[in-house]
């Protein structure tokens, strides 16, 4: 499997994801990055991926046409200058847009750093989902099965309840939707299939939140819609209390 990063001057953000990517993949998938408009590797970046103990040999800005014909699985973007500059050239390939803030353009010390970490926790989210799809295939950036499985009216009531809480557990869901547990356990096993949602066990109850690791499109429609149907997904934890 190939990956590939994309910013405009390909020089700390999609070079700190290259390096993560790599490093938390191993030798599975083969990681690229590269720009629209490349310039140099900013020293801030190498730093920070030095701080988490990424390795950053061979790390070097380079332009996209330098890649030639190679055909990736996936083409991720992390700003929005690279997603309207590149997309279109990449037809038929899973194009993801990301949305992450310059760090060089910040005038916070601990900028370069705080985006690395953020960076980490994404793709690793990212990286879950793609392990499981390799197992049981399930598209993950398709509008088509987006759209479909958010039609369902339960688990459209489930994605908003949760897009309002950091967490919910199944118990939260069946006191909401007034649905039998076995119903409302099926239905969020389709959204943690799809990638929609994540879950952790405690004990005897499992706990589901929003997989950070959503195309960053799917993320704004889903906070869009909580936000002007209020009526929908509407929970108060402590409304039994």
């Amino acid at each position: 499997m190939k990956i590939l990063f994309l910013c405009s001057a390909n020089s700390a953000r999609s070079i700190m994801a290259e390096a993560i990517m790599r490093h938390f993949a191993g030798s599975e998938i083969d990681v690229f990055s590269a720009g629209s408009q490349p310039t140099h590797v900013e020293p801030e970046a190498l730093a920070a991926l030095s701080a988490l103990n990424v390795t950053t040999e061979g790390l070097h800005s380079k332009a996209i046409e330098s890649l030639g014909e190679m055909a990736f699985d996936y083409v991720i973007s992390l700003c929005d200058r690279a997603r309207l500059e590149c997309q279109a050239d990449f037809q038929g390939v899973n194009f993801i847009a990301w949305d992450f803030s310059d760090p060089v353009s910040s005038k916070e010390n601990d900028a370069f750093l705080r985006t690395a970490k953020e960076l980490s926790e994404r793709i690793r989210m990212f990286l879950l989902v793609l392990r499981k799809r390799m197992q049981q295939p399930h598209l993950f950036n398709s509008p088509q099965d987006f759209f479909k499985i958010m039609a369902d009216p339960l688990r459209l009531t489930m994605i908003l309840m949760v897009a309002r809480h950091t967490e919910l557990c199944v118990c939260d869901f069946v006191e909401m939707t007034g649905m039998s547990q076995p119903k409302v356990s099926r239905h969020l096993a389709q959204l943690r299939e799809y990638g929609l949602l994540l879950d952790r066990r405690d004990h005897r109850w499992v706990h589901y939140r929003l997989n950070p690791a959503l195309p960053d499109w799917m993320r704004k429609t889903i906070a869009v819609t909580a936000e002007h149907n209020p009526q929908l997904g509407q929970y108060s934890k402590n409304a039994k209390e």
